[in-house]
C-alpha cells in the first residue's frame, strides 16, 4: 500500500524546472549540432548516394529507348522545368504545412513518378512524367534548408550547411559508381533502386521524427525561432506563422535578399558552365570525355576532402567575408581557363574554382537562412532555389551559344567579367545584407524564451 502511495506521489510530482530541462536538452547534441539535424543529415547522405537517374537519363533515352538526340534534350529539359515549380512551391507550402510534410510528400511523389518513367517509352509521356518527377524531387529542397534553420541555433548554422553540402557532394560522387554497376544489369534496375532508396529513407525519417518526440525533443513548427538551443519549450515558442500572401510580400519587398539572390544567380550561371560549356570547350581543343571526367573527379574529391577542415576557418572569418573570398578565388580559376590550352591548364583552373566553391554554395545558403524571418524561411529558400534551378536550365543555352559563335576563350572572358561584377556587387551590398541579418537575429532573440542575452 505504501509503495503504491509513493508511486502515486512520484507520478504527481511537479514537472522539472526549465533549467533542468535545459541541461538535458543541451546534452542531446553531436559536434554541437542537435540530433534533429543529424537524422536529416544522414537521410540526405543516403538520398544523394541513390540519386543517379538524372545523371544517366540522357544516355538511357538514347541507348535504351533509341529516342532521337534532338528530342532527348527537350525531354530532359522538362525535368528542369518541373524542378523550378517544385522549388517555388516547396518552400512556401513548408511555411504553411510544415517542413516534414513537404519532405515526405516530395520523396514519396518522386519515387512514384520515377517508377512511372521506367515504364514509359513515348517522348511526350516521358516529358510530362519527368516534369512531375522534377517537381516532386525538388519539393523537399527549400523545406530541408528551412528545417535546418528551424532546428540549428544561429551560431552553428554555417557548420550545419557546410556539413549538408559535404553529404551532397559525397553522395553525388558515390552515386554514379553505383549506377554504373546497375546499368550493366539493366537500366530499369537503376530506376527501381533509386525509387526504393527514396521510399526507404522516407520511412526511416518518419520513424526518426516519431522517436525524437518520444525522447522529449520537440520538432519546431515553421516560424519558430532557433536563435538559441536553450529554449526548453521550443515547439511552442516563436513567431506565429503568417499567411502565404504575407510571406510572398515580405520576400518580394526584401531588397537586400533580392539583390543577393540576383547576384548569386549570376554566379550560378557561370558555375554551371563547368558541366555545360567546359566539356564542349575541351572537346573543341581535341580533349576527350575521359579527360573531362578526371576533372570532375578532382572537383568532387577536393570538396569532400576540404569542406570539413575548412569549417573552422570559415567560422572565424564570418559569412560575408568567406563568400567574397570564395568568389575572388573563383575569378582567378576562370581567368586561368582563358589561357588554358591543355588538360593541365584546365586542371589548374578546376583546382582554383573548386577552392572557391568551398566558400560559396554552403555559405550562400547560410546567408539566406540568416536573412529570412522565421515565419517565411521556406518561402525565402524556395525563391533562392528557383534561381538556382533556373541557372541550371539557362547555363547550357548561354554557354553553347557563346562557344558556337565566338569560341571557348570568349566564354571564359565573359564568365570572368561576370564574376568580377558579382563580387563587386556582393561587396557593395554587404552593409545592407549584414543589417538585415542583424535585424532577424534580434527578432529571433526577442521571441526565444530563456535566451542568453
Amino acid at each position: 500500500m505504501c509503495g503504491r502511495e509513493a508511486a502515486g506521489r512520484r507520478r504527481q510530482a511537479a514537472p522539472p524546472h526549465p533549467s533542468r530541462v535545459l541541461r538535458v536538452k543541451q546534452r542531446r547534441t553531436l559536434f554541437g549540432l542537435p540530433l534533429l539535424y543529424w537524422g536529416l543529415w544522414l537521410a540526405i547522405l543516403i538520398l544523394w548516394m541513390g540519386r543517379f537517374v538524372t545523371s544517366f537519363l540522357s544516355i538511357y533515352l538514347v541507348s535504351a529507348l533509341h529516342i532521337d538526340e534532338g528530342v532527348v534534350g527537350a525531354v530532359v529539359a522538362m525535368y528542369g522545368f518541373g524542378s523550378i515549380i517544385g522549388c517555388l512551391f516547396g518552400g512556401t507550402l513548408s511555411d504553411r504545412f510544415g517542413r516534414q510534410s513537404m519532405i515526405i510528400i516530395g520523396e514519396i511523389g518522386a519515387a512514384i513518378a520515377l517508377l512511372v518513367v521506367s515504364a514509359l517509352a513515348d517522348p511526350i509521356a516521358l516529358g510530362a512524367t519527368l516534369f512531375v518527377y522534377g517537381a516532386f524531387a525538388s519539393l523537399p529542397s527549400p523545406a530541408i534548408a528551412a528545417y535546418i534553420a528551424d532546428v540549428v541555433p544561429v551560431e552553428h548554422q554555417q557548420r550545419a550547411y557546410v556539413l549538408q553540402s559535404w553529404a551532397i557532394n559525397f553522395g553525388y560522387a558515390i552515386g554514379p559508381i553505383i549506377a554504373n554497376q546497375l546499368v550493366k544489369v539493366s537500366y530499369s534496375l537503376m530506376f527501381y533502386v533509386e525509387a526504393a532508396v527514396m521510399i526507404a529513407v522516407t520511412i526511416l525519417l518518419v520513424g526518426f521524427f516519431r522517436e525524437v518526440r518520444h525522447l522529449g525533443i520537440a520538432v519546431p513548427r515553421p516560424g519558430v525561432a532557433s536563435a538559441r538551443p536553450e529554449s526548453p519549450d521550443s515547439s511552442e515558442s516563436g513567431v506565429a506563422p503568417t499567411s502565404l500572401r504575407d510571406n510572398w510580400h515580405r520576400v518580394l519587398t526584401d531588397w537586400p535578399f533580392l539583390a543577393f539572390s540576383v547576384l548569386m544567380f549570376g554566379y550560378y550561371l557561370v558555375y554551371f558552365q563547368s558541366t555545360s560549356g567546359l566539356p564542349i570547350a575541351m572537346t573543341n581543343l581535341g580533349m576527350g570525355l575521359g579527360e573531362y571526367s578526371v576533372l570532375l573527379t578532382i572537383n568532387g574529391f577536393m570538396l569532400c576532402a576540404l569542406q570539413i577542415p575548412a569549417m573552422k576557418l570559415f567560422a572565424r572569418m564570418g559569412n560575408s567575408r568567406v563568400l567574397v573570398a570564395g568568389l575572388a578565388v573563383t575569378i582567378i580559376g576562370y581567368a586561368v581557363q582563358i589561357v588554358a590550352g591543355s588538360w593541365g591548364g584546365f586542371a589548374l583552373a578546376v583546382v582554383l574554382w573548386t577552392l572557391g566553391e568551398l566558400g560559396t554554395f554552403p555559405i550562400a545558403t547560410t546567408i539566406v537562412a540568416a536573412m529570412a524571418p522565421a515565419s517565411a524561411r521556406g518561402t525565402y529558400q524556395g525563391v533562392y532555389n528557383v534561381l538556382w534551378s533556373l541557372s541550371i536550365a539557362l547555363a547550357p543555352l548561354i554557354g553553347g551559344g557563346v562557344i558556337s559563335r565566338f569560341g571557348g576563350r570568349t566564354l571564359w572572358i565573359v564568365c570572368t567579367i561576370a564574376l568580377i561584377a558579382v563580387t563587386a556587387g556582393m561587396s557593395a551590398t554587404k552593409g545592407s545584407r549584414d543589417r538585415a541579418m542583424s535585424r532577424n537575429l534580434a527578432d529571433l532573440l526577442d521571441n526565444t524564451p530563456y535566451a542568453v542575452r
